[in-house]
């Protein structure tokens, strides 16, 4: 028995969708005669070299040189995709910001659950980075170094984790709901070289200051070479009693204006670690390299949610779950991306998440 829809969109108000454009694109280079999805996921699980070479050349992937081979060894685990190729995530994140069209439009639209918005516009976004990037440098943080985040769902958090990234530096972060022991865990294991920390975050009407969860933190990572504060609730960052090593704000870090540099890595290096929950022990670091989130966030966000340049993205979480990362990779599709920061129950603009095409399908 087949179920029947409950509803289907209206083809007068649907926009041709990419992974249509795909099929024909892949069709032409390969002289099939795929028609619908099932045809598609059976070629892309069937023909991995075909598909994927697809994807990189379909979402033109930039890299310092065009890819000869596209697995060139199938070992599990171990394998090895496109050897030779240096890219680098960030560079993908900021590419819309290049477009005339979208330089002062919003890459990034930041709300409060007390209804502050503020956004950054794609210009913006690329000289805070650079900026950012560039002091991350001068403190001696390179390609393999470990940056981490202490930090609620905010543009300073993105801009942050592209700042590293651009650099080849690897990231990591932990919302603030965890106290210094439980993030210290997770974060002190990458034994990173700087933390970027928030005086506090926002949630079901309360702010809770965390100015002295940071510096107990900080104590728990030898290795750091510098704190950066971020007033995420506007209180002043000082340390009283010495305990933080090399202590600046956002501000001081954030205001140069500098073009990014990407420092192109090779495709399986390591961009971000993820842990697991810990509940069989002290949580394991996942790592995810640059070309393989950059291709499988574009195959996920341009194929399957459709997401293109103009439209919004919205995915209510925190930076302690995986989804903060595919938040920041709407970027890479050219969206624009709404982070939000306290209780969504306690969201005073609920209707700024929707994309253009949503709110007018949803009227």
């Amino acid at each position: 028995m087949t179920a029947e829809s409950i509803w289907l969109p209206d083809p007068d108000q649907t926009p041709r969708p990419q992974i249509a454009d795909f099929i024909d694109f892949a069709n032409k280079r390969t002289d099939q005669t795929m028609a619908d999805y099932d045809d598609l996921w059976n070629w892309s699980v069937s023909d991995l070299d075909g598909f994927w070479g697809a994807v990189w050349d379909f979402f033109d992937v930039i890299a310092d040189e065009p890819y000869t081979e596209v697995l060139a060894d199938r070992s599990m685990p171990g394998a090895t995709w496109f050897p030779g190729t240096r890219l680098n995530y960030a560079e993908h994140a900021l590419r819309a910001g290049l477009d005339d069209t979208l330089a002062d439009e919003p890459a990034i639209i930041t709300i409060k659950e007390s209804g502050e918005r503020l956004e950054t516009t794609w210009r913006e976004l690329r000289r805070q980075v650079g900026s950012v990037a560039g002091w991350l440098r001068d403190q001696g943080v390179e390609q393999g170094d470990r940056v981490v985040g202490y930090l609620p769902n905010t543009h300073h958090t993105l801009i942050a984790f592209l700042a590293t990234a651009s650099v080849g530096a690897i990231w990591s972060a932990y919302a603030q709901d965890y106290a210094a022991e439980g993030a210290g865990t997770k974060l002190g294991q990458l034994e990173p070289k700087v933390l970027f920390a928030a005086d506090g975050y926002l949630w079901n009407g309360q702010a809770f200051d965390r100015r002295d969860q940071v510096a107990d933190l900080a104590n728990r990572m030898p290795s750091l070479r510098a704190v950066v504060g971020v007033g995420n609730l506007g209180e002043e960052f000082i340390d009283e009693h010495g305990q933080i090593t090399n202590l600046t704000t956002w501000d001081d870090i954030a205001s140069g204006d500098v073009e990014p540099e990407f420092a192109r890595v090779d495709f399986d290096t390591p961009l971000w670690v993820l842990y697991s929950s810990g509940t069989t022990g002290i949580p394991k670091g996942i790592v995810h390299s640059h070309g393989g989130v950059v291709i499988d966030h574009l195959r996920l966000l341009g194929l399957h949610l459709d997401i293109r340049p103009g439209d919004r993205f919205f995915w209510y979480t925190n930076t302690n779950w995986m989804m903060w990362n595919l938040v920041a990779s709407a970027l890479v599709g050219g969206a624009t991306t709404v982070c939000f920061d306290g209780s969504l129950s306690k969201a005073r603009q609920p209707t700024c998440f929707l994309t253009p095409r949503a709110a007018q399908h949803s009227s």
